[in-house]
């Protein structure tokens, strides 16, 4: 089954009545979880609400003024649908399934959550849940939709709780009644995530210029690329639809070799602390004007944001330009990047290489090195200066 949310900061984050349902009586949200919570008696751990509201503390929350209710609330219907944020991409939605990661209904929120903690966690979600793969939407504190109440962060948050202050009442978000699987791709990128192509975490992204990768943001690394249609969503879970796949090999991004001999990591069955025990920390993502995401996860104190461009060629073939952008405190020892593994691997020159039915290319001074196996690995050894580092790389098939 899959594992509860932390508890930090629980008191400041649930409401007393909610905590004490919790505590007192079983209340649950999640009922996709297989464990759930042990009952004690009141007597035993009644007096645990007050407590845990009273030592989790977080920075106070100044709430915007709303001048329109109304005008509020219908910001909040649209931010929720498919012309929005997409929130009902991943939730639930009084009831009704989600078509992709089946995150928990999202309509009891403000039934559960403090309003002061709703407005913290919209800003920032992976400083709540290191591992969430929730975006954020207002990434440095400005809103991606800038056309709803405003571009106003704070107002933007606050339209999003008046609306769904009305609960199971609530009108249903645009979208919600999607009544095919198939996820099409416009002039914007089209996402979904959950299970399934890229793993447990997976995130689909197809292009506009129809071409697709699906990215695990458990492990932080590309698992897969195709061309054609998009995706098909079913329940907490995606299948690339279209063709021309290529495929990339399990396990993170970066490691440190202690020789050109020494095996490249993977998770094991009971290795559930991978890839945390390996300095990795997914920190979420977010969107540019055409819905591209640009993915933020951390590698020891490396600071790393990965984005996808796609582009055409001179033939009009479309192929995906990748700048991976570190940023450090210091100059870190050497570590290398995995940049895919094959059959068979030619080196046609210090940065061009045939990895079977891929071609890839790396700009700048970064040089790829195969390591002869099965399978072939093209390793690229990363030596940073302090500060900011760029790594480009280009993928045609």
């Amino acid at each position: 089954g899959r594992l509860p949310p932390p508890l930090s900061h629980v008191g400041a984050k649930l409401k007393p009545e909610w905590l004490a349902e919790v505590l007192l009586h079983g209340k649950r949200q999640r009922d996709y979880l297989d464990a759930s919570m042990p009952q004690y008696g009141g007597e035993n751990v009644g007096h645990l609400v007050e407590l845990f509201g009273r030592i989790d503390e977080l920075e106070a929350v100044t709430f915007p003024e709303i001048a329109d209710i109304r005008e509020s609330k219908d910001a909040g219907y649209e931010m929720m649908g498919t012309t929005g944020f997409s929130c009902i991409a991943c939730h639930d939605f009084n009831g009704q399934r989600a078509g992709g990661a089946g995150a928990l209904d999202i309509v009891h929120v403000t039934e559960r959550v403090r309003k002061s903690w709703f407005h913290l966690y919209m800003r920032q979600p992976s400083r709540f849940h290191p591992t969430v793969i929730m975006p954020s939407y207002w990434p440095g504190g400005k809103s991606i939709r800038p056309g709803i109440l405003g571009g106003d962060t704070a107002q933007q948050i606050e339209g999003l709780w008046a609306y769904l202050e009305d609960g199971t009442r609530a009108k249903k978000p645009r979208g919600l009644s999607r009544q095919s699987s198939e996820l099409r791709v416009t002039d914007v990128a089209e996402m979904c995530r959950g299970r399934g192509t890229a793993g447990y975490r997976g995130i689909g992204v197809g292009y506009p210029e129809r071409i697709s990768l699906a990215f695990d943001s458990e492990e932080m690394a590309l698992r897969l690329l195709w061309r054609g249609e998009f995706a098909s969503v079913n329940h907490g879970s995606f299948r690339a639809r279209g063709g021309e796949r290529i495929s990339f090999p399990a396990g993170i991004p970066f490691h440190r070799l202690k020789s050109m001999d020494d095996h490249w990591p993977y998770k094991g069955k009971t290795d559930y602390a991978f890839p945390h025990d390996h300095g990795y920390q997914f920190r979420g993502y977010r969107l540019d004007a055409l819905r591209r995401p640009t993915f933020q996860y951390r590698y020891g104190n490396i600071v790393v944001e990965d984005f996808f461009e796609d582009l055409l060629d001179d033939d009009g073939r479309a192929y995906f330009k990748r700048t991976i952008l570190f940023e450090s405190p210091d100059a870190p020892p050497l570590f290398h990047f995995r940049a895919g593994s094959g059959k068979k691997i030619t080196s046609q020159s210090d940065h061009d290489f045939v990895i079977d039915q891929l071609r890839l290319r790396t700009a700048g001074d970064y040089r790829g090195v195969v390591r002869e196996g099965d399978p072939a690995e093209l390793l690229i050894p990363l030596t940073l200066s302090a500060g900011r580092s760029t790594l480009t790389l280009e993928y045609r098939w």
